[in-house]
């Protein structure tokens, strides 16, 4: 079966450098390929996230021997989820901008600074509300026995 899955793993947030979809698994996909350089912290215009995302989703569905059934499942949440996190992002640039300027005027003005941040806040807020509906999501999709084995690479990928 062919895999052809968005990447959500990593998303440049306002006012965050990134956010990791640790709990989803999918980000976890792949851990003893990535121990050297864990995949949410890889930077970089040159990455190919995309790509990578799809080689590291495509490896947890095979570690936790996904049916093809549950792996198109799984693509399209979290397709679904690309989607509306790019909605999100479209504002990053602007926003990382905003606060440059602010930052960087004659007088750091208090209430511009709570303005921004407040809005970074929203759009992680918004942000977290997309992850926990796609691991609600997933969670259906899998057994109990396939959360666990995510679980498990979780752990191992944070050495515990």
């Amino acid at each position: 079966m062919s895999r052809r899955l968005l990447p959500i793993v990593l998303v440049g947030m306002t006012g965050i450098t990134t956010l990791t979809v640790a709990t989803v698994g999918v980000a976890y996909a792949g851990s003893r390929a990535l121990r050297a350089a864990p995949f949410h912290h890889i930077h970089g215009p040159d990455i190919d996230r995309e790509a990578m995302a799809r080689q590291i989703v495509g490896e947890l569905l095979d570690e936790i021997d996904a049916t093809d059934e549950q792996s198109v499942q799984v693509e399209a949440i979290l397709e679904g989820a690309h989607t509306q996190l790019e909605a999100l992002h479209e504002g990053h640039d602007e926003h990382h901008e905003q606060v440059k300027t602010v930052l960087t005027a004659e007088t750091v003005d208090a209430s511009a600074v709570e303005e921004l941040r407040l809005e970074a806040v929203d759009t992680f807020d918004q942000a977290s509300q997309v992850f926990a509906g796609v691991v609600v999501d997933i969670g259906a999709v899998l057994s109990a026995e396939q959360r666990a084995e995510l679980a498990e690479l979780a752990a191992e990928m944070h050495g515990r």
